[in-house]
C-alpha cells in the first residue's frame, strides 16, 4: 500500500487507541485532499465506520489505518485529509507540534493518577499536550461553525 502525497499543511501528534508504552504513538499529518492519492493497493483499503466524521480508511488485510478523509462539505475541515506519517519512508516531514486527545490514552489502560506526569513529559518534549485539538485548530472550527450558522461574515 502506497500514498502519495505532495506538501503538507501542518502536523499533529495524536495519541493512538494502541498506545501502551508512549503517550502518543500517531504523527498525524494534514493535507489538501487534491494532494493525496493511492498509488498501490487501493483495492484493499476500506473504511472502518462510515458514520464517522473522519471516515478512515484501513488495509483489510492487516488492519493498519492509511488515511482519513472528510466527505461532509460542511466540516470545517473538509478538503483536508489525514494520513500517519510515522508509515512513511519519507524524509522530510515536519516535527510534531503538539499532542492532542492526551486523555485518550486512559481508555488503552494508562492509569489516571499518571496523567500529570505524561503531560510533564510531553512538555519536555516540546509538544504542548491538549485534550482537544490545539487552540488555533479549536478557532478555526469555531469560526467555520459562526460562518455557516451566520453570526460571522462569511
Amino acid at each position: 500500500m502506497a500514498l502519495s502525497l505532495a506538501r503538507r499543511a501542518f502536523l499533529e501528534a495524536r495519541s493512538c487507541a494502541n498506545a501502551r508504552a508512549i503517550p502518543w504513538k500517531s504523527a498525524l499529518a494534514v493535507v489538501p485532499r487534491d494532494k493525496l492519492s493511492v498509488s498501490k493497493g487501493a483495492d484493499k483499503l476500506k473504511v472502518v465506520d462510515a458514520n464517522a466524521a473522519i471516515q478512515r480508511y484501513a488495509c483489510s488485510g492487516c488492519g493498519v489505518h492509511m488515511y482519513g478523509r472528510i466527505e461532509n462539505s460542511k466540516h470545517p475541515f473538509y478538503g483536508l485529509d489525514f494520513i500517519h506519517t510515522e508509515l512513511s519512508q519519507s524524509q522530510g516531514w515536519s516535527a510534531p507540534e503538539f499532542a492532542a486527545f492526551v486523555s485518550s490514552i486512559i481508555e488503552s489502560g494508562a492509569k489516571p493518577d499518571q496523567m500529570p506526569a505524561v503531560r510533564a513529559r510531553l512538555r519536555q518534549l516540546g509538544l504542548e499536550p491538549y485534550d482537544s485539538l490545539s487552540p488555533p485548530l479549536m478557532d478555526a472550527i469555531a469560526t467555520h461553525v459562526a460562518k455557516a450558522s451566520g453570526v460571522l461574515r462569511a
